[in-house]
């Protein structure tokens, strides 16, 4: 007769979390569920704010300490706004393609009317005036910084607007 030997198997854990916000191996649903209200309630967040949600103030402060609800909400804070700030840079990516394109087009559009017109038609200064902010404008949109178009670096040392400058420009010799 054979004898099997059988072997008792462990219990299935669940692997570790990638990421701090999410469930641990040892943390039951419900501290779980509550950690993530807790944390969904954004970086100004107090666990009073859980109050009348089913759970109770002191399992709350015991769940919050023992499964450390304030630093793996604090990580996802973090990684939420690494992705907003994401988000917020592919924003301006396009942004900056598109005045990119538009300031390619204002100087096509420069260039056609002024091909049409007559020298006659047009004061010299005003032409090369018009061609001179046209590679301008192609110009500052092509060598922009990032910072520039979020605002933290001043478009121009004098703090002015080019576009209204340009627009000033445009009529004083109108």
């Amino acid at each position: 007769m054979t004898v099997r030997h059988t072997r008792r198997m462990a219990p299935r854990k669940r692997p570790e979390p990638k990421d701090p916000w999410e469930r641990r191996d040892d943390e039951p649903a419900k501290p779980y569920a509550a950690f993530r209200a807790y944390r969904d309630r954004g970086p100004l967040r107090l666990l009073r704010d859980l109050d009348g949600e089913g759970w109770s103030s002191r399992m709350l402060r015991i769940w919050s300490v023992r499964f450390d609800w304030v630093d793996r909400a604090n990580a996802w804070d973090d990684a939420t706004h690494r992705a907003d700030d994401q988000r917020r840079l592919e924003a301006i990516r396009v942004m900056h393609d598109t005045h990119t394109r538009a300031g390619r087009a204002a100087m096509r559009k420069a260039i056609q009317a002024l091909e049409r017109l007559t020298p006659e038609e047009i004061p010299a200064y005003a032409a090369a005036r018009l061609l001179e902010l046209g590679a301008k404008l192609e110009r500052d949109t092509l060598t922009v910084s990032v910072e520039d178009l979020q605002g933290i670096a001043p478009a121009s040392l004098d703090g002015e607007d080019p576009w209204e400058r340009i627009a000033r420009e445009f009529e004083a010799h109108s």
